[in-house]
């Protein structure tokens, strides 16, 4: 990634956030308040432009948020208060299972950050769902599963195209699997995602 590839994302993904701004304003009725759909859809707009501002800084600085241990449900309760907005933004139940993650720290806040944002990236293709998540924890790795027919963003694949859709959450997404060593494969269960579990963390 260039600096003119990051200018080029930024430019093209806020223009797309103020495009959803203005939806929400055409689909209100503007002597009324906003009903209930459209508040939901301009929080969301706004929330996603926090966390493009995120990743921007993130990707321009080249900096990461100090590595930190959680429970098991600290860390699952910090992802689910980030998916339920999409959620019910798409439409799209997700739930987040546990098939052995329980009794284990995990890694807090860049998987949980990548998590949310790579099911964003999915979420599209998955709806109408529902998009099941499964979390795993072994000695050598925490696990996480997206169950489905979802296809893997090819910014993510190993060898993207040269002609891949260039936007600030793909850049972010592999400089992030790459500072983390996140093993990233798709099976015939879904996407299968491994971080390995750092002695130094534990």
């Amino acid at each position: 990634m260039t600096s003119d590839d990051l200018w080029r994302a930024a430019l093209h993904d806020f223009n797309n956030l103020l495009a959803s701004l203005q939806g929400v304003l055409d689909l209100s009725d503007p002597r009324l308040p906003l009903d209930a759909r459209n508040r939901m859809r301009l929080e969301f707009t706004l929330e996603d432009g926090k966390t493009l501002i995120a990743m921007a800084r993130a990707l321009a600085l080249d900096r990461h948020p100090d590595m930190d241990l959680a429970s098991w449900g600290e860390w699952k309760d910090g992802l689910e208060a980030r998916l339920e907005p999409m959620s019910a933004m798409f439409r799209c139940p997700i739930e987040l299972v546990d098939l052995g993650a329980e009794g284990t720290p995990w890694p807090v806040p860049q998987l949980q950050d990548w998590a949310a944002a790579f099911t964003r990236q999915i979420l599209p293709w998955a709806t109408p769902g529902p998009v099941r998540l499964e979390a795993t924890a072994s000695p050598e790795a925490w696990t996480l599963t997206w169950v489905g027919d979802a296809p893997l963003p090819m910014a993510l694949q190993p060898d993207p195209p040269p002609d891949v859709s260039k936007n600030l959450p793909s850049f972010w997404l592999r400089m992030v699997s790459e500072h983390l060593g996140l093993s990233i494969q798709e099976s015939p269960e879904g996407i299968v995602v491994r971080m390995a579990r750092n002695l130094s963390l534990q």
